[in-house]
Order: structure tokens, then C-alpha cells, then sequence
């Protein structure tokens, strides 16, 4: 008797869990795994002065440099001027001159709001945007956003155990035929 392999056909639940396991690991490894191999820094702009693809709840990818390396037109992440020293707060915002060693900096949805004189000390650097991901910091800058996180987290959990689950085999009933051993 010879018994020869039956080829495996997958059913619509693998694949629903593939498509549901590329949309949860591609966006980590874009911006979790990526950024720390290429030596980037992650930001979520938390003020309301950019716009475009830069705007609240954006992502930013940046990449430190010195003031040498700075350019008018470049976006750059950086604490303002009179922030305390413990201050974590960082303000985005687009070079619009630089002249005598200090770089002069303005939002782009607010041209006509006070700019911000940055002194370019040489012992400093600069995280300069390198990509920028519009919306996926919305979680983190909104009041109530690690709830929002959370929900989402549970959404997608339940889904996956929901696609998870398997129908019951079929039952195949076959005629035996008749078979002798000699």
C-alpha cells in the first residue's frame, strides 16, 4: 500500500491572521526597529505650529547634527530658549534664516507669530527630520490617549483570537472498497 502526501491548502482564517500579523509587525519594524539601526531618534510633535505632513500627533525621525550641518528650510526638533534645564519640552519647527550663529526658527502654520532665535553653539547638536509620519503620534498627544491606545491594543486582540479559531473538520465519508492482502 502506498500512502502519498494530501497537499495542505490554507483556509481564509491563515490568512486573515498573516494580513493581521503584517499590520501589526510592519509598522514596528518601520518605527521601532528601523530608526534604532539607522541611529535615528523618534519625536511625536506635540505643538500645533506645524502643518502639512508635520502637524500634531506626527512622528518625527530624526537625525542629529551639528550647526555646522544646519540649512535654512530644514525642520528641526529642539528645546526652546528659557525652557528649564529639566524641561523636556521640544517644539518642530523650520529654519527661516540663519545669520550671525543664530538660526532663526517659525512654525509654518503661524507665519505671522514671534519666530524663535536659536543660538548654534558648536558644542551642540541638532535633531534634524529626516521622515516624518503624519498621524500615528495621536495616541501620545491627545488628553485620554493611552486609553485610546489601549482600546486598540484590545480591538486588535480580540480580532486576532476571533480569526483565530477554527471551524470544525469536515468528515469526509469515502466507500471503502475492498482490498485484499495477500
Amino acid at each position: 500500500m502506498e500512502i502519498a502526501p494530501v497537499p495542505h491548502r490554507s483556509t481564509h482564517g491563515e490568512w486573515r491572521r498573516l494580513a493581521l500579523s503584517m499590520l501589526v509587525l510592519v509598522p514596528v519594524v518601520l518605527l521601532v526597529l528601523l530608526p534604532t539601526v539607522l541611529g535615528l531618534d523618534r519625536y511625536v510633535v506635540s505643538d500645533r505650529s506645524m502643518d502639512g505632513s508635520l502637524g500634531r500627533g506626527s512622528v518625527v525621525l530624526a537625525r542629529q547634527v551639528g550647526p555646522t550641518d544646519l540649512a535654512v528650510g530644514d525642520v528641526i526638533t529642539f528645546r526652546p530658549p528659557g525652557a528649564g534645564a529639566g524641561a523636556d519640552e521640544r517644539v518642530t519647527r523650520r529654519i527661516v534664516a540663519i545669520e550671525d550663529g543664530v538660526a532663526t526658527t517659525q512654525g509654518d502654520r503661524t507665519p505671522g507669530a514671534a519666530p524663535i532665535a536659536l543660538p548654534l553653539d558648536r558644542e551642540d547638536t541638532y535633531a534634524r527630520a529626516w521622515l516624518g509620519v503624519p498621524w500615528i503620534g495621536y495616541p501620545f498627544v491627545m488628553d485620554g490617549g493611552w486609553l485610546l491606545l489601549a482600546a486598540a491594543a484590545l480591538a486588535a486582540l480580540l480580532l486576532a483570537l476571533a480569526t483565530g479559531r477554527h471551524a470544525p473538520p469536515k468528515v469526509v465519508t469515502t466507500k471503502r472498497a475492498g482490498l485484499t492482502v495477500g
